[in-house]
Order: C-alpha cells, then structure tokens, then sequence
C-alpha cells in the first residue's frame, strides 16, 4: 500500500477514536449531571459511607454493601429530609451546619451520628440538597402475556393499499 494511503487510513482511524472518546464523554457526563451527587459520610469506628438523595428515596453505599432507603411517612423538609426501610432510619441535613446524619438501626439501641466529609481540607461543603427528581428504579420484570403494542389494524376496515 502506498504511503499516502496508510497515512490517510492512520488520520481516518484516530478520528474514528477521537469522535468514539469524545461520545463516551459526553454521555458519561450527561449521565452524571442527571444523577445525585454523592454525600461522603463518616462515622465513628472508621466507618464511612455514600448517600446519594432523591425526592423520594436515598441510596447508601458502605463497607458493607447497600441499601435503598424510601422517604419516611413524614419525609422531613428539604433541609432535613428523612428516609427509612425495615432496618434503618436515617436523617441527613442536622446539625449548625447540617453536616450530621443520624441512623437509627432497629438492632442497636443508640443513634450512630455520621459527618459529612468537606470536599477539601479547611473547606466548607456544599449546602445539602435532596435531588429534585424521583429515584432510578428497576424497570418492571417481563411480563410474557402482557398485550404487545403494534401498528397492525386488523377488523378496522379495508386494510388494504388505497
């Protein structure tokens, strides 16, 4: 193959990956713009865990896994919002400078109280804020004998061209 040939088919590659990298960025930072921020939490015995807050749910990640929290019967404000499940109830936003979280596990008999870690050393943190849309959720399980929506008419008439 001519020289010139390989140095056109060496641009058309690298534009493809440049144009493919470029893509991947984009979206990778639509999708983080849609989504909570994080919330770094830590709690005494170096225990450390994410929320990521939603209007209507609060997703945790620690150590230990976990656990998707739905906002509680009273919900709290949007200063101090409130979320629960079965073994958990967890309040954000307390404190002078909101930075507490308190946890009330169904197995300990104390509330475990958790700070918010700043984003610097010396650094006030953002103000807490609950994310204004509702939760990511699963899509509902496949239903097999669910009606499939098509664009097929059949009994409507003359189904034919014309």
């Amino acid at each position: 193959m001519p020289p010139a040939q390989v140095r056109k088919a060496q641009a058309a590659i690298k534009n493809i990956v440049f144009r493919i990298a470029a893509l991947g960025l984009l979206l990778t930072g639509c999708a983080a713009l849609q989504d909570a921020p994080r919330l770094l939490y830590l709690c005494p015995n170096d225990l450390r865990f994410e929320a990521r807050l939603y209007e209507d749910m609060a997703m945790l990640e620690g150590l230990r896994g976990h656990a998707v929290l739905e906002r509680a019967a009273d919900g709290g404000d949007t200063l101090q919002p409130r979320y629960a499940d079965p073994t958990v109830r967890a309040q954000f936003g307390l404190g002078v400078d909101a930075r507490l979280a308190r946890l009330d596990y169904t197995n300990i008999p104390e509330p475990v109280y958790c700070e918010r870690a700043s984003a610097a050393a010396g650094e006030t943190a953002a103000p807490l804020r609950v994310h204004a849309r509702p939760g990511p959720r699963p899509p509902p399980p496949f239903n097999p004998d669910a009606p499939v929506e098509t664009n097929i008419r059949i009994g409507d008439g003359n189904n034919g061209p014309g």
